[in-house]
Protein backbone atom coordinates (compact mmCIF):
# COMPACT_ATOMS: atom_id res chain seq x y z
CA UNK A 1 0.00 0.00 0.00
CA UNK A 2 1.02 3.77 -0.67
CA UNK A 3 0.14 7.14 -0.31
CA UNK A 4 -0.82 8.46 -4.40
CA UNK A 5 -1.74 11.81 -5.35
CA UNK A 6 -4.60 12.36 -7.95
CA UNK A 7 -5.82 15.32 -9.67
CA UNK A 8 -8.84 16.83 -7.74
CA UNK A 9 -11.77 15.67 -9.36
CA UNK A 10 -10.89 12.58 -10.75
CA UNK A 11 -12.99 9.88 -11.03
CA UNK A 12 -10.51 6.70 -10.69
CA UNK A 13 -12.03 3.77 -8.44
CA UNK A 14 -9.52 2.67 -6.27
CA UNK A 15 -12.25 0.23 -4.88
CA UNK A 16 -14.96 -1.00 -6.12
CA UNK A 17 -16.91 1.48 -4.08
CA UNK A 18 -14.64 4.91 -3.64
CA UNK A 19 -13.69 6.92 -6.58
CA UNK A 20 -10.56 9.32 -5.79
CA UNK A 21 -12.81 12.23 -5.74
CA UNK A 22 -14.57 11.19 -2.91
CA UNK A 23 -11.39 12.07 -0.83
CA UNK A 24 -10.81 15.18 -2.40
CA UNK A 25 -10.12 18.58 0.00
CA UNK A 26 -13.29 20.19 0.79
CA UNK A 27 -11.65 23.54 0.92
CA UNK A 28 -12.58 26.10 -1.74
CA UNK A 29 -10.02 27.26 -4.27
CA UNK A 30 -6.87 26.02 -2.21
CA UNK A 31 -5.38 22.99 -3.89
CA UNK A 32 -5.46 21.08 -7.10
CA UNK A 33 -4.03 17.69 -5.65
CA UNK A 34 -5.46 15.15 -3.58
CA UNK A 35 -3.57 13.04 -2.19
CA UNK A 36 -4.85 9.10 -0.07
CA UNK A 37 -3.65 6.12 1.45
CA UNK A 38 -4.59 3.19 -0.32
CA UNK A 39 -4.19 1.38 2.87
CA UNK A 40 -6.59 3.78 4.24
CA UNK A 41 -9.54 3.09 1.18
CA UNK A 42 -9.28 -0.50 1.80
CA UNK A 43 -9.86 -0.03 5.46
CA UNK A 44 -12.85 1.65 4.45
CA UNK A 45 -14.07 -0.76 1.73
CA UNK A 46 -13.71 -3.80 4.25
CA UNK A 47 -16.95 -1.63 6.41
CA UNK A 48 -18.47 -0.54 3.46
CA UNK A 49 -18.67 -4.33 2.43
CA UNK A 50 -19.36 -5.25 6.01
CA UNK A 51 -22.56 -3.17 6.75
CA UNK A 52 -24.12 -3.01 3.32
CA UNK A 53 -24.30 0.72 2.65
CA UNK A 54 -22.19 3.58 1.13
CA UNK A 55 -19.82 5.24 3.45
CA UNK A 56 -19.71 8.69 3.14
CA UNK A 57 -16.48 11.00 3.28
CA UNK A 58 -17.12 13.86 5.17
CA UNK A 59 -13.67 14.92 5.35
CA UNK A 60 -10.82 13.29 3.19
CA UNK A 61 -7.23 14.51 2.08
CA UNK A 62 -7.26 18.22 4.07
CA UNK A 63 -4.67 20.76 1.93
CA UNK A 64 -2.38 22.93 4.98
CA UNK A 65 -4.81 26.00 4.02
CA UNK A 66 -8.14 24.29 4.57
CA UNK A 67 -6.45 22.04 8.01
CA UNK A 68 -5.98 25.37 9.51
CA UNK A 69 -9.21 26.65 8.69
CA UNK A 70 -10.62 23.95 10.20
CA UNK A 71 -12.38 24.06 13.69
CA UNK A 72 -10.56 21.86 16.50
CA UNK A 73 -7.68 20.49 13.55
CA UNK A 74 -4.66 19.32 14.77
CA UNK A 75 -1.36 20.94 13.52
CA UNK A 76 -0.09 16.96 12.92
CA UNK A 77 -3.49 16.05 11.24
CA UNK A 78 -3.21 12.77 9.38
CA UNK A 79 -5.68 14.27 6.91
CA UNK A 80 -2.82 15.97 5.61
CA UNK A 81 -0.73 13.44 4.35
CA UNK A 82 -4.12 11.36 2.95
CA UNK A 83 -4.36 9.08 5.49
CA UNK A 84 -7.62 10.36 7.44
CA UNK A 85 -11.08 10.35 6.45
CA UNK A 86 -14.08 10.97 8.53
CA UNK A 87 -17.03 8.90 7.94
CA UNK A 88 -20.51 8.19 8.49
CA UNK A 89 -23.43 5.27 7.41
CA UNK A 90 -26.89 6.08 7.15
CA UNK A 91 -29.00 4.12 9.85
CA UNK A 92 -25.55 2.94 11.40
CA UNK A 93 -24.13 4.02 14.90
CA UNK A 94 -20.51 5.99 14.79
CA UNK A 95 -19.75 3.02 17.50
CA UNK A 96 -20.45 0.13 15.72
CA UNK A 97 -18.36 1.71 13.07
CA UNK A 98 -15.44 2.34 15.57
CA UNK A 99 -16.17 -1.05 16.74
CA UNK A 100 -15.98 -3.11 13.26
CA UNK A 101 -12.58 -0.80 12.39
CA UNK A 102 -10.49 -1.78 15.63
CA UNK A 103 -11.68 -5.47 15.19
CA UNK A 104 -10.19 -5.35 11.20
CA UNK A 105 -7.04 -3.29 12.30
CA UNK A 106 -7.22 0.22 12.13
CA UNK A 107 -5.38 2.21 14.70
CA UNK A 108 -6.30 5.77 14.58
CA UNK A 109 -10.13 6.11 15.50
CA UNK A 110 -12.02 9.01 16.74
CA UNK A 111 -15.39 7.97 17.64
CA UNK A 112 -17.59 11.32 17.86
CA UNK A 113 -21.42 11.74 18.46
CA UNK A 114 -22.05 12.20 14.12
CA UNK A 115 -19.48 10.41 12.64
CA UNK A 116 -16.25 8.37 13.10
CA UNK A 117 -12.56 9.56 12.36
CA UNK A 118 -10.14 6.84 10.87
CA UNK A 119 -6.60 6.59 10.02
CA UNK A 120 -3.66 4.69 9.31
CA UNK A 121 -0.71 5.66 11.98
CA UNK A 122 1.07 2.84 13.10
CA UNK A 123 0.76 3.47 16.66
CA UNK A 124 -2.59 2.57 18.15
CA UNK A 125 -4.69 5.83 19.56
CA UNK A 126 -8.25 5.63 20.47
CA UNK A 127 -10.25 8.86 21.35
CA UNK A 128 -13.90 10.27 22.04
CA UNK A 129 -15.48 13.34 21.34
CA UNK A 130 -13.72 16.64 20.27
CA UNK A 131 -11.72 16.23 24.11
CA UNK A 132 -9.98 13.59 22.87
CA UNK A 133 -10.99 11.48 26.00
CA UNK A 134 -8.50 8.33 25.68
CA UNK A 135 -10.61 5.03 25.28
CA UNK A 136 -8.22 1.54 25.00
CA UNK A 137 -10.92 -0.12 23.22
CA UNK A 138 -14.27 0.49 21.35
CA UNK A 139 -14.98 -3.22 21.92
CA UNK A 140 -16.05 -5.02 25.00
CA UNK A 141 -13.05 -7.69 24.52
CA UNK A 142 -10.08 -5.95 21.72
CA UNK A 143 -8.37 -7.57 18.68
CA UNK A 144 -4.98 -7.78 20.22
CA UNK A 145 -6.27 -9.48 23.37
CA UNK A 146 -8.64 -11.46 21.54
CA UNK A 147 -4.92 -12.51 19.21
CA UNK A 148 -3.45 -13.26 22.90
CA UNK A 149 -5.84 -15.23 23.77
CA UNK A 150 -6.35 -17.39 20.73
CA UNK A 151 -2.35 -17.53 20.86
CA UNK A 152 -2.41 -19.23 24.80
CA UNK A 153 -5.03 -22.06 23.25
CA UNK A 154 -3.16 -23.29 20.29
CA UNK A 155 0.12 -22.70 21.91
CA UNK A 156 2.17 -19.86 19.99
CA UNK A 157 3.43 -17.18 20.49
CA UNK A 158 1.87 -15.12 22.77
CA UNK A 159 3.08 -11.95 21.39
CA UNK A 160 -0.96 -10.28 20.28
CA UNK A 161 0.04 -10.49 16.76
CA UNK A 162 -1.95 -12.72 14.06
CA UNK A 163 1.07 -13.57 11.93
CA UNK A 164 1.69 -17.17 10.19
CA UNK A 165 2.81 -19.02 13.12
CA UNK A 166 -0.77 -17.57 14.75
CA UNK A 167 -2.69 -19.12 12.05
CA UNK A 168 -1.01 -21.60 11.09
CA UNK A 169 -1.73 -23.20 14.12
CA UNK A 170 -5.31 -22.72 14.37
CA UNK A 171 -7.53 -25.92 14.59
CA UNK A 172 -10.95 -26.38 12.92
CA UNK A 173 -14.14 -25.81 15.25
CA UNK A 174 -17.28 -26.06 14.72
CA UNK A 175 -20.53 -28.01 16.97
CA UNK A 176 -19.39 -31.11 15.61
CA UNK A 177 -15.74 -31.01 15.76
CA UNK A 178 -13.55 -29.80 18.75
CA UNK A 179 -16.19 -28.42 19.88
CA UNK A 180 -15.09 -27.77 23.66
CA UNK A 181 -11.17 -27.31 22.13
CA UNK A 182 -9.96 -24.46 24.49
CA UNK A 183 -10.18 -21.72 21.81
CA UNK A 184 -14.03 -22.10 21.84
CA UNK A 185 -14.12 -19.95 24.76
CA UNK A 186 -12.16 -16.74 23.24
CA UNK A 187 -13.90 -16.79 19.63
CA UNK A 188 -16.98 -16.47 21.52
CA UNK A 189 -15.78 -13.50 23.52
CA UNK A 190 -14.94 -12.74 20.65
CA UNK A 191 -17.92 -12.34 18.06
CA UNK A 192 -20.31 -11.37 21.33
CA UNK A 193 -18.07 -7.84 20.97
CA UNK A 194 -18.37 -8.15 17.40
CA UNK A 195 -22.10 -7.44 18.04
CA UNK A 196 -22.96 -11.14 17.07
CA UNK A 197 -24.73 -11.23 20.81
CA UNK A 198 -27.23 -14.71 19.55
CA UNK A 199 -23.65 -16.47 20.46
CA UNK A 200 -24.71 -16.49 24.09
CA UNK A 201 -23.02 -17.15 27.07
CA UNK A 202 -19.37 -17.93 26.94
CA UNK A 203 -19.01 -21.29 28.29
CA UNK A 204 -16.58 -23.11 26.21
CA UNK A 205 -18.66 -25.15 24.19
CA UNK A 206 -19.67 -24.91 20.44
CA UNK A 207 -23.06 -24.90 20.51
CA UNK A 208 -26.01 -24.41 18.42
CA UNK A 209 -25.89 -20.73 19.07
CA UNK A 210 -22.23 -20.96 18.26
CA UNK A 211 -22.91 -22.50 14.76
CA UNK A 212 -25.79 -19.49 14.25
CA UNK A 213 -23.42 -16.74 15.57
CA UNK A 214 -20.68 -18.16 13.24
CA UNK A 215 -22.54 -18.50 10.22
CA UNK A 216 -24.17 -14.47 10.30
CA UNK A 217 -20.08 -13.59 10.69
CA UNK A 218 -19.43 -15.41 8.10
CA UNK A 219 -22.06 -14.44 5.56
CA UNK A 220 -21.40 -10.67 6.49
CA UNK A 221 -17.42 -11.24 5.64
CA UNK A 222 -17.95 -12.89 2.43
CA UNK A 223 -16.73 -16.24 3.83
CA UNK A 224 -18.29 -19.77 3.02
CA UNK A 225 -21.42 -19.93 5.23
CA UNK A 226 -21.10 -23.56 7.04
CA UNK A 227 -20.89 -22.82 10.53
CA UNK A 228 -17.60 -24.79 10.92
CA UNK A 229 -14.13 -22.43 11.56
CA UNK A 230 -11.67 -24.19 9.41
CA UNK A 231 -7.84 -24.27 10.68
CA UNK A 232 -6.34 -21.49 8.36
CA UNK A 233 -8.85 -20.12 6.68
CA UNK A 234 -10.68 -17.13 5.76
CA UNK A 235 -13.17 -17.20 8.72
CA UNK A 236 -9.70 -17.38 11.29
CA UNK A 237 -8.24 -14.17 9.18
CA UNK A 238 -11.26 -12.75 9.44
CA UNK A 239 -11.55 -13.23 13.51
CA UNK A 240 -8.05 -12.22 13.87
CA UNK A 241 -8.27 -8.95 11.95
CA UNK A 242 -6.56 -10.10 9.22
CA UNK A 243 -9.34 -11.22 6.22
Amino acid sequence: MAIKTYEKGDSTHITPNFRAREFDCKGSGCCDQTKIDEKLVGFLQKIRDRFGKPVYILSGYRCPAHNGNTANASKTSKHLQGMAADVTIDGVEPLKIAQYAESIGVLGIGHYDDFVHLDTREKKAFWYSHNQVYRRSFLGYALQEFVCDVQKAIGAKVDGIAGPETLSKTPTISRWRNRKHPVVAAVQKRLYALGYTVVGEVDGIAGRKFDTAVRKFQKEHNCVVEGVITAGEKTWKCLLGEG
